[in-house]
């Protein structure tokens, strides 16, 4: 059995102290929020990050941002999905690249959102544990982490879903008694990646169907990257995801484009039959 050490710092100032990470930290339309790197949970969930890549020699350092959308409240449609923007703009395009600190810059915005958190970005510094090639991340950690950022996308999502349906909840009842008084009643707010149909619970839960990875550039080790995630659109059930890894000066490292789909309301993830032995080895 390996045993690992936690050692993934999620201080602010680790990443304030890297001018390229403190223009874009400064910007206000970002909230930071916490991550689960390094972050075990007693339920051993998502163990591959919150222990296994969260040593002094994979993933060092790790703080994620939102962004929020403007409106109150946004929805999606089956008949006709958003649309946002399918190449990706390199964040140099808006913010200067390598060292440029001047604050009054401003941070590409992707796409046009359909969810109450429109993007997330991972700022993830790593080292040579990761490694494909001597300096350069393997190609499937690349890929993990992606997924693990658009999965910190969705479940942001679900979350403002769950707490919208409560506040609707609520609404509709101040409503009915509007209406009994003869007032006028406001309409309900409407939800955000919700059940289809005339459900407006959220989804239980989403599981990712297809994960397509581009591989523009190496991507290096012992450096700070920027992983950005955004909701391209939504149909139904289906979530399609984009996201990209870029460096200090923008450039897009690798891309990704996800399928997820939102289990239905009551239905859980999937379930391991565990085998379970005797002394003698004979299964019980």
């Amino acid at each position: 059995m390996v045993t690992t050490t936690t050692t993934t710092t999620t201080d602010p100032g680790y990443f304030l102290s890297i001018p390229w990470c403190a223009t874009l930290l400064s910007d206000p339309a970002y909230e930071t929020v916490p991550s689960r790197i390094g972050r075990p949970t007693p339920d051993k969930r998502g163990e591959f990050f919150t222990r296994t890549l969260a040593t002094s020699d994979t993933i060092t350092a790790c703080m994620y941002q939102t962004r929020q959308s403007q409106s109150a409240s946004l929805s999606s449609s089956s008949s006709s999905p958003l649309q946002s923007q399918s190449s990706v703009v390199p964040s140099s395009a808006v913010v200067g690249g390598g060292n440029d600190t001047s604050e009054s810059k401003s941070v590409s915005v992707r796409g046009t959102g359909t969810g109450k958190v429109e993007e997330v970005r991972c700022f993830l510094a790593t080292r040579s544990g990761v490694n494909g090639f001597p300096g350069i991340a393997h190609g499937g950690f690349v890929a993990a982490v992606i997924d693990e950022v658009m999965g910190y996308l969705i479940n942001a999502n679900l979350t403002a879903a769950r707490t919208e349906v409560g506040a609707a909840g609520g609404a509709d009842h101040a409503a009915a008694a509007a209406k009994g008084q003869g007032q006028a009643a406001s309409p309900a707010a409407v939800v955000p990646m919700t059940g289809t149909g005339e459900s407006t619970a959220p989804m239980s839960s989403v599981m990712t169907a297809e994960l397509t990875i581009k591989y523009r550039r190496p991507v290096p080790t012992g450096e700070v990257l920027l992983v950005r995630t955004w909701i391209d659109k939504m149909e139904g059930r289906k979530i399609v995801v984009r996201a990209a890894v870029e460096d200090q000066d923008g450039q897009v490292l690798s891309e990704g484009l996800a399928l997820f789909i939102a289990l239905r309301p009551g239905v859980g993830g999937p379930k391991v039959r565990r085998k379970m032995t005797g002394e003698n080895g004979a299964r019980l």
